[in-house]
């Protein structure tokens, strides 16, 4: 063998050697950036976690602002999203059981509004709703009647649910109930408003959706929430437009957080 060929034959195998490094460092590095922050405290269903006042000279000039300074002192929780579980048939030809995420939430209020803010590493700004694209999406969900009524919409007209949805190709949220699949209504009183921004960053594996949705104490009409005082289970919905995800095709907390209140 020649110099010349085997000084080539080096090269190349260098190179492949380099390409497959670089590629694995790839893989490794997004999978990296995609695991959950071990620093902020994880939450499971069932567990109770408490809302924490906002000092009432505490005057925010956007209620709903997500990145407001003042955020950063409220504790915040992260806690699994997984596919939901396909309750009806037509959702089983989307169904993908490896389709899972974090959602980072702030549970706050003052003496007369309550606030949440979610936050989740979002790769794609998904904001148009078209005939072929799907817009990301968010929802919380309140049970109305206690922790016995299922996560999944309610259990029926009895046991429903007050849902605050959110989707980045409206500036509204919708104030919602549902008693079972099929039942979502939109409620005569939207009470609840929002905002939400969108953070990019360098690797886009990091780039995150911000939301805050809140809604005055008081409020008038039926399905609405009871935010005053006492227990209140709290689940989480996540939708990813560039997944295709509408309707029951999406990523929710399998079960409720018990929420407290904390009046005092």
């Amino acid at each position: 063998m020649t110099a010349t060929k085997s000084t080539l034959i080096k090269k190349i195998t260098t190179l492949g050697i380099l390409l497959t490094l670089t590629a694995s460092s790839f893989i490794l590095n997004a999978a990296t950036q995609s695991e959950p922050d071990p620093t902020i405290k994880e939450v499971f269903t069932g567990e109770t976690v408490k809302v924490s006042r906002l000092p009432e000279n505490i005057y925010l000039r956007d209620p709903n602002d997500p990145d407001d300074i003042i955020w950063d002192r409220i504790p915040t929780y992260r806690i699994a999203v997984n596919a939901a579980p396909p309750v009806h048939s037509s959702t089983l030809l989307r169904f993908n059981p490896a389709q899972n995420g974090q959602v980072y939430f702030q549970l706050a209020r003052t003496a007369d509004r309550f606030y949440v803010r979610m936050r989740w590493k979002d790769a794609t700004d998904n904001s148009a709703k078209t005939v072929d694209a799907f817009s990301d999406s968010a929802a919380i969900q309140f049970a109305l009647k206690g922790e016995n009524t299922s996560y999944m919409m309610g259990t029926g007209p009895d046991m429903p649910v007050n849902i605050w949805f959110w989707t980045a190709s409206d500036t509204d949220v919708q104030n919602l109930a549902a008693g079972g699949f099929g039942s979502t209504t939109h409620l005569p009183e939207q009470t609840v408003t929002g905002k939400a921004t969108y953070k990019v960053d360098k690797n886009p594996q990091n780039n995150q959706r911000r939301l805050v949705m809140s809604r005055e104490i008081k409020t008038k009409g039926k399905h609405q929430i009871a935010l005053k005082k006492g227990i209140v289970p709290i689940a989480f919905a996540l939708w990813q437009g560039e997944d295709e995800q509408r309707d029951g095709n999406k990523m929710v907390t399998l079960g409720w957080v018990l929420m407290d209140l904390a009046a005092k």
